[in-house]
């Protein structure tokens, strides 16, 4: 109980009525009313991760307007604004499959059954903790003398989980120090005692890592044949196929990974941006539309990304219904009644510039692309969206310079698995020394 009480919390709930049980809840455990904090939206947890660091996030599943926990954990694991060691619990009325595969991506610590009772935060986050407790005591061992300092510590362990997480914890500080050969040693130290799917799959990201995709490729096959409804595996050969290039095999785990969990932006894009490299933007403008409803609430919701959906359903749409076609009423059909407005104006003129441009109005659809400010292109899609528009006006110089502005200001990480299906994209509509890539028909 001591160390519960000694934790901060942050409780996320639309819910004013359940902030307060919760918050009740946690001081009937001894927890100082200080140590805990609570906001009803997104934005709100985002506001609160910025300012101070949580021990525990309980995070209640649905939101309200549209907002999930998803979202936001998605927002907090990618832009890196959660500690390390916080330990993030789900809480939901919701126990269907479609819920679980979701977060599975994200590795939430747990999932808490509403109503929240004493037992279930006793028994799970007391738990947490003195996992968390027991890696950051061999954090502090390997940072202070290395391996040798944290083996001994093992026999330490409070529990079996607790040995597990502090060995996959001390595996990825070794890769963050390419000390890849040292991790594998002790993933496979760790799996002659224990079939650890944690540590089994961590030994594929090293493989992954180290560029040896035919290997990783063979034991992630292994894996997903074990645990078929793993999202996150699935997710990981995706990367694998696209690091190795095997564009077939990307485009068929993408579609069994939507088969299991149809609601991920990140899979809806990058199977889009598959098509778009493989230069068939008509097979992307189904995943493009599907995504538009997906993407309100999302880390992935930029003014360039709505763009984009909107320019689908424009290559959608019948050349005749082109002159009367708007960019705001297409993105409140194709997301199903989304009321907020395209708020970026470089947008609104690439999409007005590149329908002019279709109905065969090219002067004025030139005078527009040369009047958007570069300074407002701020996302990569924005600026591919007015790469296409250089292209069908042939405009050649002007696609060039834009090309190098994207390459120097690509927003997404640079290892991810989309920004490189978009440079792919990016070179395959400039045509420089890259053919379109070759996917399945």
């Amino acid at each position: 109980m001591e160390i519960l009480a000694q934790s901060t919390y942050l409780i996320v709930d639309d819910s004013n009525i359940i902030q307060s049980a919760t918050r009740a809840l946690l001081m009937n455990l001894g927890v100082p009313m200080n140590n805990i904090i609570s906001t009803a939206s997104a934005k709100g947890a985002i506001t609160a991760c910025n300012k101070q660091k949580f021990d525990i996030l309980l995070i209640d599943h649905n939101l309200g307007t549209g907002s999930t926990g998803l979202h936001l954990l998605e927002y907090l694991r990618y832009k890196d604004i959660l500690k390390q060691q916080t330990l993030v619990y789900i809480v939901t009325g919701n126990d269907s499959q479609d819920v679980f595969l979701g977060y599975s991506q994200l590795e939430p610590d747990g999932y808490l059954i509403k109503p929240i009772r004493s037992d279930d935060i006793i028994k799970r986050v007391s738990s947490g903790l003195l996992r968390r407790e027991f890696c950051q005591r061999l954090e502090q061992a390997f940072n202070k003398k290395g391996l040798a300092e944290v083996k001994p510590l093992f026999a330490s362990a409070p529990d079996t989980m607790a040995l597990k997480s502090g060995i996959i914890h001390i595996a990825n500080l070794l890769c963050k120090n390419q000390q890849y050969d040292e991790a594998q040693a002790m993933l496979s130290g760790l799996l002659q005692l224990h079939n650890h799917l944690p540590a089994r799959i961590k030994q594929v990201e090293i493989l992954l890592n180290k560029q040896q995709y035919k290997t990783a490729l063979q034991q992630v096959n292994m894996l997903i044949e074990e645990n078929k409804f793993n999202v996150r595996l699935l997710n990981l050969k995706t990367e694998i196929c696209i690091e190795a290039e095997r564009w077939p095999d990307a485009e068929q785990t993408i579609q069994h990974a939507l088969q299991l969990h149809n609601s991920s932006v990140e899979q809806t894009l990058n199977i889009a941006w598959l098509h778009i490299a493989s230069n068939n933007f008509e097979k992307a403008i189904p995943h493009l539309l599907q995504v538009a409803n997906l993407l309100p609430h999302s880390m992935w919701d930029t003014p360039g990304q709505r763009g984009l959906s909107i320019y689908a359903d424009m290559c959608n749409t019948d050349k005749n219904a082109l002159q009367n076609w708007r960019a705001d009423t297409a993105w409140y059909r194709i997301s199903r009644g989304n009321e907020s407005s395209l708020t970026s104006k470089a947008i609104q003129k690439a999409l007005q510039a590149l329908r002019l441009a279709q109905i065969g109005n090219t002067a004025l659809a030139a005078e527009l692309l040369a009047q958007i400010p570069e300074n407002d292109i701020t996302d990569f899609e924005t600026g591919f969206l007015i790469c296409i528009g250089y292209r069908d006006l042939k405009l050649n110089e002007e696609l060039s310079q834009m090309k190098h502005q994207l390459d120097s200001t690509n927003t997404l990480a640079a290892a991810s698995s989309l920004s490189r299906l978009q440079s792919l994209a990016l070179k395959v509509l400039v045509k420089i020394d890259t053919p379109s890539l070759t996917v399945t028909g």
